[in-house]
């Protein structure tokens, strides 16, 4: 039998009752699971959008910028909290340049030291040597590393890779990545409603910038509050060593991280970007777009606006600010506040790190203690050999200069013993020498590493002491011994 289409015969095949579906609200009404599941997350999206973070970001998204005008200022904290006691971790063989943070034992960590911009202004100085963990100074230069002698914006602080790095207050990330340039990896924050550091009164935008960091922890947008950690110290970009350069821009500045000047006006001025920095070019321009980023942190000013009222009766922590802050930084209190909003366990635990870091640097300091016998000595003559031996021991001579001994040669493949000895103004050897500070020792031409790089009248027996030396490459290597300004002779490369 041959079947036919309908379609073919003209007819067609409709239903009498049309069914109908029922709409999808007629299940969802049955299912309570289902707007349980809805306000749930309803209820996440809002709660984050009013969060303290997420409100930021929603308008980050929406807006393409971050809403920073809910961002309070309540005090600032040194970028760092914890470094190493530089010389007693070298007695243990310890070396920034080749150890990491974690490496150092944890009873060697003491709080950052403070900025003495009196003491950062000596261009005699060996700065970034021993504890002196400040190797260039505001406005410094890197020949000798003395606040105001060059144009460097910020402030060099020598720690090992991996030390946390924190923020130094309220603010939102701005920048937040890898450079090509100098800086390497580096991070931007912005603190809007921060005291101007011109008139503390008034409020202002300052940007806070950490380079030459080796791991970074927060992005770009996120809001970060004062001491949050937000990346590692490192030695990327263009360093010599491991070091954190800490610098803080006004908001007039065009951009972040501000540089005084470009290659191209160092070349305008037949100077190398390097010269142009040691010999200060454009030096002004600091003052006009950046402030002294650690007498600003130093100071921790109070804030400007309101502020919600504490309970807490606790009497307010007072800090003195350095009175020889630089002219441009006018640093008008003595006496600073402490956030409102701490709470008394903060405080409390505050004072007792102060304290434990107290005692961290007493211990670390060499001491003299002179103990004296009570006991009757009878016999004249006793005494008398008594003192005898003692002037002789506690006698001392001044040092002229320094014998800078080798053997002429290195090869490039380890180590190389250098041997100073301490000369009187007759050339004699001085075996109980008398030194105004310690003597460092540095490259006049080449490169190397010294270990130890920084001496004392402690590391001298009879007037001698020997010190490690690894030459970089293969250029010839002259040793200069400051303060003294003695050079020794070349130490040439030999297969």
């Amino acid at each position: 039998m041959h079947l036919t289409s309908s379609k073919n015969m003209g007819f067609s095949a409709t239903p009498l009752h049309r069914r109908r579906e029922p709409h999808a609200f007629h299940f969802l009404s049955q299912r309570a699971s289902f707007w349980i599941a809805s306000l749930s997350l309803l209820a996440f999206v809002i709660g984050n959008m009013i969060g303290q973070h997420g409100w930021y970001v929603f308008w980050k998204s929406v807006l393409g910028k971050v809403d920073d005008s809910a961002i309070l200022y309540t005090g600032t904290v040194t970028p760092v909290e914890w470094v190493p006691d530089m010389q007693r971790w070298a007695q243990l063989g310890g070396d920034p340049s080749v150890h990491t943070f974690r490496q150092v034992p944890k009873d060697l960590l003491v709080s950052l030291q403070r900025y003495d911009a009196v003491s950062q202004r000596d261009a005699g100085k060996a700065h970034g040597y021993g504890n002196d963990l400040y190797s260039v100074g505001y406005l410094g230069s890197y020949t000798t590393g003395a606040e105001g002698t060059g144009s460097h914006p910020g402030v060099d602080i020598r720690m090992p890779v991996g030390t946390p790095v924190r923020s130094i207050a309220n603010g939102v990330v701005v920048r937040s990545e890898s450079s090509s340039g100098g800086f390497g990896k580096v991070i931007v924050i912005k603190h809007p409603n921060a005291p101007d550091p011109s008139d503390p009164k008034k409020t202002t935008a300052l940007y806070s910038n950490y380079a030459h960091l080796s791991a970074i922890y927060v992005s770009e947008g996120a809001v970060v509050q004062k001491g949050e950690h937000i990346g590692d110290s490192g030695a990327t970009g263009a360093v010599s060593g491991p070091h954190l350069h800490f610098q803080i821009d006004r908001d007039a500045a065009p951009w972040h991280p501000y540089w005084l000047f470009s290659d191209a006006e160092a070349r305008a001025e037949g100077l190398t970007s390097l010269q142009a920095l040691n010999t200060g070019l454009f030096q002004s321009r600091g003052s006009v777009y950046t402030v002294n980023p650690m007498l600003f942190v130093q100071a921790n000013y109070s804030s400007v606006g309101p502020l919600i009222a504490s309970n807490d009766t606790e009497p307010e922590e007072t800090v003195t600010p350095s009175s020889s802050s630089s002219s441009s930084t006018a640093i008008r209190s003595a006496v600073q506040r402490q956030a409102i909003t701490q709470s008394r366990s903060t405080l409390r635990m505050q004072a007792r790190i102060a304290r434990a870091s107290a005692v961290n640097r007493i211990v670390g300091q060499r001491t003299v203690i002179s103990v004296q016998d009570n006991s009757v000595i009878r016999s004249r003559e006793t005494v008398a050999a008594t003192d005898a031996a003692a002037a002789a021991v506690t006698a001392t001579q001044k040092v002229a200069s320094v014998q800078i001994s080798h053997s002429g040669t290195f090869s490039g493949r380890g180590w190389e013993k250098v041997s100073l000895t301490l000369l009187d103004a007759n050339n004699g050897v001085v075996k109980s020498p008398e030194l105004s500070q310690d003597i460092y020792l540095r490259t006049a031409y080449g490169d190397a590493e010294f270990r130890p790089a920084v001496l004392s009248t402690l590391d001298f027996v009879n007037g001698e002491a020997t010190v490690n030396v690894l030459p970089r490459g293969r250029r010839t290597v002259v040793i200069e011994v400051k303060p003294l300004n003695a050079m020794s002779r070349p130490l040439v490369y030999q297969k």
